[in-house]
């Protein structure tokens, strides 16, 4: 097996995925199981399933500024990439810890619509962000 630092940080990368899957499938079942059981109620299953949804984005969101890969063509686009990956994983992050809580605490109706929001307004600024970082590296690049 070719092990180069590429192949470890791939083989890295999918473990945590599914280290992650693999909590979620897990707390699923678990719900399932207990509802099954006649410990909670269908609600309850929802509801944790959704939890789990948000804790994992929340994790995935804590690995990105970790994704950095290979070498960098200049030290300006290292930094602007670490950049981006810092800021995308703080947003990643909050938004999934929000989706959680707001599963976890607010009325059904209410967490159904804010759940999305959030992770939308969490995507949407990382995405503004990457554009503004992307721009402003290429305008200091033709200086």
């Amino acid at each position: 097996m070719n092990d180069t630092p590429s192949s470890r940080t791939a083989r890295k990368r999918i473990v945590s995925a599914l280290i992650i899957a693999g909590v979620q499938v897990g707390g699923a079942l678990l719900l399932s199981y207990a509802r099954k059981q006649g410990m909670i109620d269908g609600e309850t299953v929802t509801r944790g399933v959704m939890v789990l949804i948000g804790l994992g984005l929340a994790a995935f969101g804590n690995t990105m500024p970790k994704m950095l890969d290979g070498p960098p063509r200049s030290i300006r686009q290292a930094t602007a990439a670490q950049s981006v990956l810092r800021v995308g994983g703080w947003a990643m992050t909050l938004s999934g810890l929000a989706f959680a809580a707001l599963w976890a605490f607010a009325p059904r109706g209410g967490a159904e619509i804010a759940s999305v929001a959030v992770v939308a307004a969490g995507m949407a600024f990382m995405l503004g962000y990457t554009v503004r970082t992307v721009i402003a590296s290429r305008t200091s690049t033709s200086d």
